[in-house]
């Protein structure tokens, strides 16, 4: 059995397989499930651009036209980005699949396992909780239909479009391509930040991992009586030395995190603020009409959720990192040779700078971001409802 294949990575297969991004599938079915879903995506997100173009001079109806719209650019970003950062992707998988196998210490396995269990339970409330939202969401235009209160002058879309066709003749077909692009557009989404909880929870293994390999750096049974005992008696030094080689790969592994997502959270960010302040605006315009008003409400909590995620994910990769920083300092090494005190030392001075994620190497992203960038929404909230 292949081993993405077993129960932890299992629903980041199918998900990513699903819009032709997982890094093993061969190029002709990634390229072709990429071009139907574009064309299905793009097609309707045009026909959005031309509702919202058809009443340019309602800043109500436009503020309505806008959230469905950045949302979908929001899921045509992640996609584009998983796209031009492929192989990096499938490097950080390679090395998963790899630190599993070469693992040989129980307790080790054991550390590594119990964190991809938690990328498992955590991508698997993150997608619950964006496909409730998205089921609230496509059942808007049930009620009327369920309860035969629909006429031929007012049928109930998703959101505004413009086909230039007659909408009562073609309602269901227009109302059925509006449910396959927010299907697309919303497991695009889930599948691209599900395998990037995989990927933080993985490298926080690999960092507890090393902590506790530095607790076990200097132990009675290692010291032979000698304060500089040679390289090939000193278990201490060698210790050491896997601990500093295994802290590399962590970075390494760290970095590639980094430049795989880097100016996603950069663009996501911005488009996230504004799509919090512009849904807000929204709700409170449909605040007479209770199922919009409870729908954009939904959609504003998951964007909120979706921010949180992403500024959390980040805040634990950061927290993991400046915890072996902390172990440093508690080892006791004045029981070590002169060589091993030399790398605590200079690992210490390695370690001082925790790991990090950044929005294109212009801010942090962190808890202390996301409450930045929610503050930032509320202003753009403020001066929206006062042009509105």
């Amino acid at each position: 059995m292949n081993f993405f294949d077993g129960h932890n990575y299992r629903i980041n297969k199918i998900l990513l397989s699903t819009v032709g991004q997982w890094p093993y599938q061969s190029s002709r079915t990634s390229h072709v499930i990429v071009i139907v879903i574009a064309t299905i995506a793009c097609s309707q997100f045009l026909t959005k651009l031309c509702g919202m173009f058809s009443y340019i001079h309602d800043m109500d109806v436009v503020i309505e036209c806008l959230i469905p719209i950045m949302i979908d650019i929001s899921g045509i970003t992640k996609i584009t980005n998983s796209i031009l950062y492929a192989d990096e992707i499938r490097a950080m998988l390679d090395r998963i699949q790899a630190d599993f196998c070469s693992l040989n210490n129980f307790d080790d396995i054991v550390i590594l396992q119990k964190y991809a269990n938690n990328g498992k339970r955590f991508s698997t409330i993150y997608i619950c909780v964006m496909y409730s939202v998205t089921i609230l969401f496509m059942l808007t235009p049930f009620q009327p239909l369920i309860l035969h209160v629909v006429n031929a002058t007012s049928r109930p879309m998703l959101h505004r479009v413009e086909y230039y066709v007659d909408m009562d003749t073609y309602y269901f077909p227009i109302l059925i391509h509006g449910y396959f692009t927010v299907i697309i557009c919303m497991t695009s989404i889930v599948a691209v930040d599900a395998i990037f909880i995989i990927l933080v929870q993985h490298v926080c293994g690999l960092f507890m991992i090393i902590s506790t390999r530095i607790e076990r750096v200097i132990q009675e049974k290692h010291l032979v009586g000698d304060a500089d005992p040679p390289v090939v008696r000193d278990k201490t030094y060698q210790n050491m030395v896997r601990c500093i080689y295994d802290h590399k790969a962590a970075i390494r592994f760290a970095d590639l995190m980094e430049i795989a997502y880097s100016k996603h959270f950069l663009f996501n960010a911005g488009l996230n603020m504004m799509a919090m302040s512009v849904t807000g605006v929204g709700a409170l315009a449909k605040i007479d009409d209770p199922s919009e008003f409870f729908k954009l409400i939904a959609i504003s909590w998951a964007l909120l959720f979706h921010l949180c995620f992403e500024c959390s994910n980040a805040q634990r990769l950061m927290d993991y990192s400046e915890y072996l920083h902390m172990k440093l300092i508690s080892l006791n090494w004045y029981d070590a040779s002169p060589r091993t005190k030399k790398l605590i030392i200079l690992m210490m001075m390695k370690v001082q700078q925790p790991c990090v994620l950044t929005a294109g190497g212009i801010f942090v992203l962190c808890m202390e971001t996301f409450a930045t960038i929610v503050k930032t929404a509320i202003s753009y909230f403020a001066f929206l409802r006062s042009i509105q």
